[in-house]
């Protein structure tokens, strides 16, 4: 009698649940905000299970969330229209009925998501969820019909990016000067992305608007400023702690990880750092019970900080075409040394972690205030601890040091890349201020 009265309980408060869901009279939605976080996380899993690398993962971020906000702007006269802002953004037409807008959002964000990605599991489940939730709405034709409509839109504006292109712009070639980047051990992997500053920004004039200083110049004379960077880096892995390990591997992720146990080699799926900083987001708007309109915006709005970033910091990588510590140490210090971390496969000049992590956190402290205090259980799935930060910059100062921790980055990369993080963060935030009236 007992397990009955618990799954008849079980059933009428999940019944609760799906309809305060589908109907808020007080806010006229059908769907609330948590339908927009699963969509993100649906997005998430299928990247993650598809390897994408952290340039191409902020562009699958990016245009999905792009639409969703465009739908939910239309009918809030709290916030514009992205095409306010962005002179190149489209002219979608305008979502006509009184209620729904968070369906065809929904619907939209979806739809563009699954052209982005190869496999679609979670994608496809999120839809399947949807149409069984909403099947007898009386909303949901009009919304589906208008999302489908959208959603070629945003797909054929998206692939005007210059995405497409360079896939087909070669290999990148190496130039064989004592300086510069050569792929590294223990996998030797081609360079990754070498052409992303051809991609089309959101805000950015152009890819090289911040672009860093010249790293420092090469010379392995002991006592020059390179070999002291140079040292710097091989002392702080050989004398490794507990604390500079652990914050390392928090912020490693690389998707691209090959791991070796004697014979056999296998691939471990991560996070990129886009999708860490998405997690981040996420917990905060939920913290702060954001409605899907204002998470719409958050997603949004960190979206295009992280997706401006990548361009400008690729720009200067493959600009620099500057070489990795592991090369200069195996090769004239010490053959037998390893960093902490896996090197990933694209020159060294600037730090990717410091260019996007400090975009990223310029963004969110801009949408949830100065000394943000949170804890951050991203990494808990992958194996990891959580971690505490007192605001969104000291995540991305950590994040940033992380990879002088992790024996990848000389000192200049990490700090002339919070600079240029911040430089394009601050950007960014000038052009979203105005979509918030």
């Amino acid at each position: 009698m007992r397990n009955l009265n618990q799954k008849h309980f079980l059933l009428i408060f999940s019944l609760l649940i799906i309809t305060s869901s589908c109907q808020d009279s007080n806010n006229n939605k059908i769907l609330d905000s948590s339908y927009l976080h699963n969509a993100n996380v649906a997005l998430e899993q299928d990247i993650v299970h598809d390897f994408f690398s952290p340039p191409v993962t902020s562009r699958i971020y990016l245009y999905p969330n792009l639409l969703a906000y465009e739908i939910m702007s239309s009918k809030d006269s709290n916030y514009a229209s992205l095409n306010s802002v962005f002179p190149n953004f489209p002219n979608f037409p305008k979502f006509k009925s009184d209620q729904g807008q968070e369906i065809a959002a929904l619907y939209g964000f979806l739809k563009v998501a699954r052209e982005l990605v190869y496999t679609t599991n979670h994608i496809d489940k999120e839809i399947n969820k949807l149409d069984s939730l909403l099947e007898s709405h009386s909303k949901i034709e009009y919304a589906k019909k208008y999302s489908d409509e959208i959603s070629i839109i945003m797909i054929a504006w998206l692939k005007k990016d210059n995405y497409n292109e360079t896939r087909n712009m070669g290999e990148y070639q190496l130039l064989n000067l004592e300086d510069s980047w050569i792929p590294t051990a223990p996998d030797y992997m081609d360079a990754l992305e070498p052409h992303w500053s051809k991609i089309r920004p959101i805000t950015l004039d152009s890819s090289s608007q911040f672009s860093p200083p010249p790293p420092t110049k090469y010379d392995m004379t002991k006592g020059s400023l390179f070999h002291d960077e140079l040292m710097e880096v091989y002392n702080v892995v050989n004398a490794k702690t507990d604390s500079t390990e652990a914050i390392a591997k928090f912020w490693d992720c690389n998707p691209i990880i090959s791991r070796h146990e004697g014979h056999l080699t296998y691939s471990e799926k991560k996070l990129t750092p886009g999708g860490h900083w998405m997690n981040i987001c996420r917990a905060a708007a939920i913290k702060q019970n954001f409605n899907m309109m204002e998470v719409s915006h958050a997603y949004t709005s960190l979206c295009i900080g992280m997706f401006d970033a990548f361009i400008s910091c690729w720009e200067a990588k493959y600009t620099t075409n500057y070489i990795r510590p592991i090369t200069v140490i195996q090769n004239k210090i010490d053959a037998s040394w390893t960093p902490i971390l896996s090197t990933p496969n694209f020159p060294e000049y600037p730090s990717g972690h410091s260019v996007v992590s400090r975009a990223a956190s310029t963004v969110l402290t801009n949408l949830f205030g100065d000394n943000y205090a949170f804890i951050d259980s991203t990494e808990t799935p992958y194996g990891m601890p959580q971690r505490s930060f007192t605001s969104f910059y000291n995540a991305s100062d950590e994040a940033a040091v992380s990879r002088l921790y992790g024996g990848i980055h000389y000192k200049p990369a990490i700090y002339n890349g919070i600079e240029q993080g911040n430089k394009v963060g601050q950007h960014v935030v000038s052009k979203i201020k105005t979509l918030k009236k």
